[in-house]
């Protein structure tokens, strides 16, 4: 299961955003993506929001650590931040 361990490092870039919904559909989507990453940049919450769907949240679907690619999961091959965390 995938998780967060240093969301604070997160720059918003959206690569596990895009790298998740292609491993989903084959398509670069963000409303297919089993990560959803959200900009605040209003006061007091400036940042990044990162939401990890574990369960099919509307055209969501849930993150299944992307059980058919080789090695670790796309998100945690792909951020340059290593956000993420987990394994399959």
């Amino acid at each position: 299961m995938i998780s967060l361990e240093n969301p604070e490092a997160c720059t918003g870039c959206l690569r596990c955003e895009l790298a998740c919904s292609y491993h989903h559909t084959r398509k670069y989507s963000r409303s297919h993506s089993s990560i959803r990453v959200d900009k605040c940049i209003s006061y007091p919450k400036q940042g990044v929001r990162i939401n990890i769907y574990h369960t099919q949240q509307g055209s969501h679907p849930p993150c299944d650590s992307c059980e058919n690619e080789e090695g670790f999961p796309l998100c945690i091959q792909l951020c340059p931040e290593e956000v993420f965390k987990g394994g399959k």
